[in-house]
């Protein structure tokens, strides 16, 4: 997956959210590199997981996971050869413990966990070595009982210690010496023990002087009486600390042989570690398990964006089969975005193996490529506008899309002329639809909502708004166009009734099409079988030609006097005037000074209603109602404007 559409999407904060759920830094480091999966099987398995670490969770249950510390450098340093430390060893004996433990409760819950529980079978019980760690590590220091040479050096260390003592304690307890000590205690200085002397009585005690107090008052002497059973309890120690290591040395070596299992015990309990804190995740925001499917049918029932924790409004949503293009139309702040990026995020975590807040029923698809264009994407650096910087994306998504794509655009063609961004829209709509992939695309232009009705598998949708209060209600309303509520939001905010009329006026007023007229040709067609031309009554109309060919109704035209485009309304009449209807109006012109820019073969279906490009919208509502004889003193007499 495109690394800026998973930042776009959020997808990132889900990730952290599942990396504060573990207890190890090996399952967090599982949960940092999660991304999503593209194949069914793991994305079904990995779902799976999350579901039984759930079930597990939310029945009380404590699994084990002591011990579970990140041991690698360990069982690297023993692989190479290393000599342990005791508390490296007894954090590997911990681990294995955990290990261990684990694997007997998860035994314990094949009914609850059955795919869980035979992960643990790939746990390998080290109990022996385990047992021989804590044998022989005591604390933070090799034990007595770690070898017969070990405690036996021990014990003549002890009595050496206690003649030492009792050797000093006599100093100490003597009237000869009395006057001569600074203080009566026996100190530890460089290894020796030491009596503190006054320094004006040093000559009153045989010793060596070890060192000497700071002011230079007080002397430090090691008695001669001591001297050799001091040197003889040196001796022990250095023999003490070779016994020490080598039995560090046996140990170390006993873990180096078990390598292979530990290192895949690592693997199996930071598994677990990571499952288990799906199912936290899950358990926190409300989630469940999807079904998941490669059609690319998406059906969203009661979603709610997964970071928005408060006054969350849930989706609704079904699309891909029926459907495969959503059109959202709405106000702005009414929750489109919001609604694009709910189906992306919750889509990205299904295909992670995470369960998502959503109703019971929803099912989700699983694409190759999730592509997304939203927000206004502007780079400061290479100085792009909002429009160029759309552009750049919406190319580069064209060009991936393909039938397991899912698309995200928000405010489609924004940020150029109105009428050239609502034509664009629709044609990039369109190419995505042919490409096979599903989107999902918010608008403001009132235009693109036509394509639901021109186009099979386009549906419009709409987010709710309520008038009175002029708040957005942030529900998607699937089947509807919605429009931007200008002139009740207007109408509420005091602008006056006649500005509302006037611009009611120009509303009806406006052509329905933009200058160009609509990419109205219907995606299933053939293109090699063109719609047949619009026939013509008046014989003599023929003769006055675009060149070779014959004027058509519908043919898209430049009048060269206006500087405008339009479409040919009427025929040529004998004196070779002609209607094009441009912006709205219906304008006479001589064909002379109509130059052809496309012809209506190419750019209406079969049975078209060409009244819908060559009338006004007022004109066509007048028609339809003049056929019903709704209107008083008007009968229909051919197909173009009514009789009075």
């Amino acid at each position: 997956m495109d690394a800026r559409v998973l930042s776009i999407l959020e997808y990132d904060k889900i990730k952290a959210m599942l990396a504060d759920m573990t207890q190890s830094r090996l399952g967090r480091e599982l949960a940092e590199r999660l991304e999503p999966l593209t194949q069914l099987p793991a994305i079904e398995a990995s779902l799976l997981e999350t579901t039984e670490a759930q079930t597990l969770l939310s029945g009380g249950a404590q699994v084990p996971l002591r011990g579970l510390s990140d041991v690698r450098d360990v069982v690297t340093k023993a692989e190479r050869g290393g000599v342990l430390a005791p508390a490296e060893l007894v954090q590997l004996a911990d681990f294995l413990r955990g290990g261990r433990e684990l694997r007997r409760y998860m035994e314990s819950k094949r009914a609850k966990a059955p795919t869980l529980s035979r992960y643990a079978e790939a746990i390998t019980d080290l109990q022996a070595l385990e047992e021989e760690i804590y044998g022989s590590i005591e604390g933070t220091r090799v034990a007595s009982a770690a070898s017969p040479r070990l405690a036996k050096i021990r014990r003549e260390m002890q009595g050496l210690e206690e003649r030492i003592q009792a050797r000093l304690q006599s100093f100490l307890n003597s009237a000869q010496y009395r006057e001569a000590l600074q203080e009566s205690f026996v100190g530890f200085k460089e290894g020796r023990y030491v009596l503190p002397v006054k320094a004006s009585h040093r000559n009153l005690l045989d010793g060596l002087v070890v060192s000497t107090s700071g002011s230079g008052s007080t002397v430090f002497i090691e008695p001669a009486a001591v001297r050799k059973l001091v040197n003889d309890l040196q001796t022990l120690r250095g023999e003490e600390e070779a016994e020490e290591y080598q039995v560090l040395a046996a140990l170390s070596g006993l873990a180096a042989g078990e390598v292979p299992a530990i290192r895949v015990n690592l693997e199996v309990l930071a598994a677990y570690d990571f499952a288990l804190a799906k199912g936290r995740l899950s358990l926190a925001m409300g989630g469940r398990s999807v079904a998941m499917n490669v059609d690319g049918f998406v059906q969203i029932l009661q979603g709610r964006h997964p970071l928005i924790v408060q006054g969350a409004v849930p989706l609704d949503l079904v699309l891909g089969r029926r459907y495969r293009t959503l059109v959202i139309t709405g106000p702005n702040t009414g929750g489109k975005t919001v609604a694009l990026k709910t189906v992306g995020l919750l889509t990205l975590m299904a295909q992670s193996g995470l369960h998502v807040p959503v109703g019971e029923g929803s099912c989700l698809a699983v694409f190759n490529l999730i592509l997304a264009d939203i927000g206004d994407g502007q780079s400061i650096e290479q100085s792009l506008s909002t429009f160029s910087s759309h552009m750049s994306q919406i190319a580069a998504i064209l060009a991936k899309a393909g039938p397991r794509s899912l698309v995200l655009l928000d405010e489609v063609g924004t940020g150029t002329d109105p009428a050239e961004g609502a034509a664009l829209a629709m044609a990039i709509l369109e190419d995505l639809h042919r490409s096979g992939a599903v989107t999902l695309a918010t608008t403001h232009y009132s235009d693109v909502k036509r394509l639901a009705d021109l186009h099979p598998g386009f549906l419009n949708g709409c987010m709710d708004f309520d008038r009175e209060t002029l708040r957005p209600l942030y529900r998607l309303v699937l089947g509807e166009a919605g429009s931007s509520h200008a002139f009740w939001i207007a109408e509420r905010l005091g602008v006056a009734r006649r500005v509302l009329d006037q611009a009611g006026r120009y509303l009806q007023e406006r052509p329905v099409e933009s200058e160009l007229p609509p990419p109205v040709k219907r995606l299933e067609e053939v293109e090699e079988t063109p719609p047949p031309r619009v026939e013509t009554e008046p014989a003599e109309v023929t003769a006055v030609a675009p060149g070779p060919r014959p004027w058509q109704l519908g043919d898209y035209v430049r009048l060269e006097s206006l500087g405008q485009n339009g479409v040919v309304a009427e025929l040529p009449n004998a004196r070779g005037e002609m209607i094009i209807f441009t912006r709205g109006k219906r304008v006479t012109v001589n064909h002379k000074r109509v130059s052809l820019l496309m012809e209506a073969e190419q750019l209406y279906p079969e049975g078209y209603d060409l009244t819908t490009a060559t009338y006004t919208w007022n004109d066509r509502k007048f028609m339809k109602r003049a056929a019903k004889g709704h209107v008083d003193g008007v009968r229909v007499i051919s197909e173009g404007i009514p009789e009075a």
